[in-house]
C-alpha cells in the first residue's frame, strides 16, 4: 500500500514524540528544580539547541556543575560544521573552537567563551565515543569530583534522548548509583510536506528547526536507527538481541508509524 507524504510526515512526527523523552511536558526545568539539580550533562551530538539550552540552564542553576560528554566520533564533524554556521560561528574564526577537538571539548568553548560559566564549574569527559561509553565514562567522571548525589539533567540530542536515558539508567544501576536523573529534550523534531514539484517527494523541518540540526536525509537515518536499536529482537539492544538495554515495550502506534516508514521511499533516502 502505498502512503501518502502527509501520511508519512505524521509517523515521522509520532516516532519523533517518542523520542524525545522530557519530564518537563516540554516547558523546561523550573526555578524549584534548577536550585535542586547538582549536574547539567550535555552529551555528545550536532544539535546546536542542545549546548544553547545546557548554558542557559547552568546559568539559572546556582548549585549544578555542566558535564559535558564526547570525544570524536561520526557527529564530531557535524557539529564543527554546525557551529561554524551558527552564532556561535565567531568562537571557530577566533580559533577557540577548532576541528580536531572533541566534542565536549568543543561545547566546554562556547560554555566559557558565549555564557561566561566558569572552568571550575565544567567537567569535560572527551574520550567517548557513544551513547554507552557517554554513560560509563560520565558517572566516572562525577564519582572521580565527587558530583552526583543530587539530581542530574540529561540533554542530548532529541532523537537520542530516549535511548541515552536509558542506557545512563542502567550504567547507574550497574555502578550502585542512587542520583535521580531527569530527562530534558530541549525540542521535538517535526516535518512538513515541503511545498511545490521541487520538493522531490521529501519533508523538510517546520520553521525553526532547520538551521543548527540535521539534514533531512541524516534526520531520517536516526529515528530509523533509534527505533531498530530499541526494539527487543535480535538485532536489537535489548536483552533478545545485544543486551545494552532493559526490555523496551514500544507503543504500537509507533511501531506502526516505523513500519510504514521503513517501508517507504524515505528509508531508501536516509544516511546510513
Amino acid at each position: 500500500m502505498t502512503h501518502s507524504i502527509e501520511e508519512l510526515c505524521q509517523d515521522i512526527n509520532r516516532i519523533s514524540v517518542y523520542l524525545a523523552l522530557d519530564d518537563f511536558a516540554g516547558s523546561g526545568p523550573g526555578p524549584e528544580v534548577l536550585r535542586e539539580l547538582d549536574v547539567i550533562a550535555l552529551l555528545g551530538n550536532q544539535v546546536i539547541a542542545t549546548l544553547t539550552s545546557a548554558c542557559a540552564l547552568m546559568q539559572r542553576s546556582p548549585a549544578a556543575v555542566l558535564l559535558l560528554s564526547g570525544g570524536i566520533g561520526h557527529s564530531t564533524p557535524l557539529l564543527y560544521d554546525n557551529l561554524r554556521r551558527s552564532a556561535y560561528g565567531g568562537l571557530v574564526r577566533q580559533g577557540l573552537v577548532l576541528e580536531a577537538m572533541a566534542e565536549a571539548e568543543m561545547f566546554a568553548a562556547v560554555a566559557q567563551a558565549a555564557f561566561q560559566i566558569p572552568p571550575g564549574r565544567i567537567l569535560i569527559e572527551n574520550r567517548s565515543t557513544n551513547t554507552a561509553e557517554n554513560a560509563r565514562y560520565s558517572l566516572q567522571s562525577l564519582k572521580e569530583a565527587n558530583r552526583g548525589q543530587g539530581p542530574v539533567l540529561i540533554v542530548q540530542d532529541p532523537t537520542m534522548q530516549r535511548r541515552s536515558m536509558l542506557t545512563w539508567e542502567r550504567a547507574a544501576g550497574i555502578d550502585r548509583w542512587g542520583a535521580r536523573a531527569l530527562s530534558h529534550a530541549v525540542l521535538v523534531p517535526q516535518v512538513e510536506q515541503g511545498p511545490g514539484p521541487d520538493s522531490a517527494g521529501m519533508p523538510r523541518f517546520v520553521a525553526g528547526q532547520v538551521e543548527g540540526t540535521w539534514t533531512m536525509e541524516r534526520f531520517l537515518a536516526l529515528i530509523l536507527g533509534e527505533i531498530r536499536r530499541l526494539r527487543d529482537d535480535e538485532d536489537g539492544y535489548g536483552p533478545k538481541g545485544r543486551n545494552f538495554l532493559p526490555h523496551v515495550e514500544i507503543p504500537e502506534p509507533v511501531m506502526e508509524s516505523y513500519l510504514r516508514l521503513s517501508a517507504s521511499h524515505f528509508n531508501a533516502l536516509a544516511i546510513r
